[in-house]
């Protein structure tokens, strides 16, 4: 084991070699100062906006690279002392067939026309603030760290303007960004990165400025978080910091009805009420406090129903804004694998009493300290304060610290602490990473824990290696997490195992025909336990293909082994025995364009499992009725036979989602969600308001029914719905700015 760590790591350090010169002449704009401020309607006629030369200089990146557009745009730049303001042109030709229906922030703007500003504002070449608006002037925002992005990437939550306007020449657009939302280092003439694309959905063409090439990566994202090539916004001089802090209290009521019984006779009634607030203060320009006091998050999305059918834990992706937030800071470890730290770990069972976090650089260290205090949710909110410190209450802390060398390379460490009552557990990690070539990196991570009890200290590491580039891909990686591995704070989904997984890509372009990319990717994993007994391998070869229209089809195959060491138990009344089981699988799968009014997902799997049978069958459709409405709904289910007692049964989710939208501010949601397994139907209907920048009136109602009758039956036309809980909760906020 350790000479495989030594190997990657060796190579590692070598790839600096191998890192790529950056371009000497940087594409660049600079900003305009406007004596009078832009109104930021949407509509292009501003004085400062006449006074500026537009910028032209788009060129495709998707699907023929550095080609001119089919569309022109243009973009100009302004500034005050408070406010950056940028002007978009995006010309049309069929003005009619532009794309704009999503109006929830946060939403699917990727299915519409829309566009990206990233700016980075350290100009380090890695992080970046990055803000999203469809034809609409719907609104979504992210930040970039460390040219990495996740989902959790977009929880950040900017509070700017973005106003549209379309007519028979296309769509424009003004956005006015505050200063005071951005971080950047002191001084009085500064200069940012900054980046822009376009995207015309119905061509699937997108735009670049500057332009990202190709060798970076085709996928969604790949260009806007490659920060190192974005180009430059020079003159800006004399901005106005402010104070930068925002409170951001809240009130909250509800009431529940919870059954006692199957026949719902006795019922459980209670009413809630409760307040809290957050604080967010800008110590530095580039350091944040954020503080909060009994922290609340009713209005939170439900998770989606998963079944499993594995031997290991499944991962539910964290959703609460307060630790979504900057979270790429605070990552280590292999993501939704094993996790140092796992944010969900922290006050889902419980209330959170307090907590504070400090994020931002400190001289050429990116830093992150995160301290929540955890009790039970029980009482008034002057009990609930009592407790903080006091025997019942958690202490959850975690601190981060990370370290730029060479042009993109990095180092830190982490360190992550849970304490009740004299009973604790510490995770101490460290990790190295460098990105070479164009669009590859290598990685390595430890993690130690100690704890109170000596069952739960064990050791965890990894070391990978992966070469990209537009055409081909390979990538290696070793890990080892020990059978006693269990942070707190973080998210081991298998113990006792060392694992090497590698994988061989080739993905070729075409520039004719029907398939705009095809691709070959095979995976092959192995993985012993720590005592160097063999416990599985898989080979998962797979082919698809991409039209230029953004349909896509996938033909999959595999071929595993799998050693049950003791009795796997697969739900409560089958249990497959210990032995050594091989499987073959066989699967296809097609999905269309999710961005016409109409689209769907199709996809079938079958083969051998554990000695039997199992086939799964998945559709989920979507229909964009207009701006105002979108309805989705899905379905999987896998039939199962294995020759054990009550080994004949299906495992079945189906969903359904609705969103409703009056405008821009005012939207609702609602998720319905079924399985076979609990045989409960879930509601989760969410409406909000934004009454203000940054605040927000929601209303939330849920609901929990059980179905009786065949536990086998899909949908019995004989079943009874017997009422769970009946959850009904009412949320205000309003963001004041100092």
């Amino acid at each position: 084991m350790k000479q495989r760590i030594l190997i990657v790591v060796a190579i590692l350090w070598m790839l600096p070699l191998l890192t790529l010169a950056q371009n000497a002449a940087v594409p660049t704009i600079e900003a305009t100062f406007a004596e009078e401020a832009p109104r930021a309607d949407g509509i292009l006629d501003d004085a400062i906006w006449q006074q500026i030369q537009p910028m032209t200089d788009f060129v495709q990146r998707w699907p023929n690279e550095g080609a001119a557009p089919t569309e022109d745009s243009w973009a100009k730049v302004a500034y005050d002392r408070d406010y950056l303001y940028f002007a978009f042109q995006f010309s049309d030709k069929e003005p009619e067939l532009i794309r704009a229906k999503n109006m929830e922030r946060g939403g699917h703007n990727d299915r519409d026309d829309h566009a990206y500003i990233g700016i980075d504002t350290f100009l380090d070449g890695r992080n970046a603030f990055l803000f999203e608006m469809n034809a609409l002037g719907t609104q979504d925002d992210a930040l970039i760290a460390d040219e990495r992005m996740t989902i959790d990437s977009y929880s950040w939550d900017a509070v700017y303007v973005s106003e549209t306007v379309i007519n028979d020449k296309g769509w424009s657009m003004e956005v006015r960004i505050p200063f005071r939302q951005l971080r950047f280092p002191e001084g009085d003439d500064l200069t940012f990165g900054l980046w822009m694309r376009r995207t015309v959905n119905r061509k699937n063409e997108i735009q670049n400025w500057p332009l990202i090439p190709l060798s970076y990566g085709t996928g969604y994202s790949d260009d806007m978080k490659t920060v190192s090539r974005y180009g430059r916004l020079t003159g800006l001089k004399n901005i106005r910091r402010g104070k930068n802090i925002e409170i951001k209290p809240y009130v909250i009521t509800g009431a529940q009805n919870v059954r006692k019984d199957l026949q719902f006779e006795k019922t459980d009634s209670d009413t809630h009420y409760d307040a809290g607030f957050d604080l967010k203060y800008g110590i530095t320009s580039n350091l944040t406090l954020d503080f909060t006091v009994n922290t609340d998050f009713a209005q939170v999305e439900s998770d989606n129903t998963q079944i499993n059918l594995t031997r290991f834990s499944l991962f539910f992706p964290e959703k609460r804004e307060f630790f979504l937030e900057r979270s790429g800071i605070f990552e280590h470890g292999d993501s939704r694998r094993t996790q140092t730290f796992f944010s969900r770990r922290i006050g889902l069972s419980e209330a959170i009493l307090a907590g504070s976090r400090l994020t931002g650089q400190v001289g050429r260290f990116n830093v992150g300290i995160l301290n929540i205090e955890t009790a039970p949710d029980e009482g008034s909110f002057t009990e609930k304060m009592g407790q903080i410190f006091g025997d019942k209450s958690a202490n959850n802390s975690v601190a981060r610290l990370q370290t730029n060398f060479l042009k993109r390379g990095s180092a830190g460490a982490i360190f992550t602490n849970y304490d009740r009552a004299g009973s604790y557990n510490r995770a101490l990690g460290f990790d190295v990473s460098q990105r070479f070539g164009s669009a590859s990196s290598a990685d390595v991570w430890f993690t130690n824990v100690s704890d109170s009890d000596p069952n739960n200290e064990g050791q965890a590491a990894s070391a990978s290696v992966n070469f990209r580039n537009t055409v081909y891909g390979a990538s290696l990686s070793y890990t080892t997490v020990g059978e006693n591995f269990r942070p707190a704070l973080g998210f081991v989904q298998r113990r006792d195992m060392r694992q090497s997984i590698g994988t061989v890509t080739y993905s070729p372009i075409f520039e004719k025909g029907p398939f705009r990319q095809m691709m070959f990717h095979t995976m092959g994993i192995h993985t012993d336990g720590q005592d160097g007994k063999l416990q599985s391998w898989d080979i998962d070869p797979s082919v698809s293909f991409s039209t230029r229209e953004r349909d896509s089809f996938r033909i999959s195959g595999s071929r595993s082994f799998d050693r049950l060491e003791s009795v796997f138990n697969i739900r409560s009344d089958a249990a497959i025995p210990a032995g050594d089981y091989t499987f073959n699988r066989i699967g296809a799968r097609f999905t269309s364009d999710p961005s016409r009014r109409f689209s769907g997902v199709v996809g079938f799997e079958t083969g051998q499992f554990y000695h039997g049978d199992r086939t799964t069958m998945s559709a989920s459709a979507g229909f964009r009725q207009s701006k105002h409405l979108s309805i989705g709904g899905g379905i999987n289910r896998s039939a199962i036979d294995l020759p054990i007692p009550n080994g004949k049964f299906s495992a079945t989710t189906a969903s359904m989602d609705i969103l409703a939208s009056v405008s821009r501010k005012l939207f609702a949601k609602a998720l319905i969600q079924y399985d076979n397994f609990s045989r409960n139907v879930n509601a989760n209907i969410r409406v909000d308001w934004i009454h203000h920048p940054g605040s927000d009136l929601f209303l939330v109602f849920n609901t929990s029914y059980h179905v009786t009758g065949d536990h086998e039956a899909l949908f019995d036309p004989r079943a009874d719905l017997i009422m769970n809980n009946v959850v009904g909760i009412a949320k205000l906020t309003y963001l004041i700015l100092l």
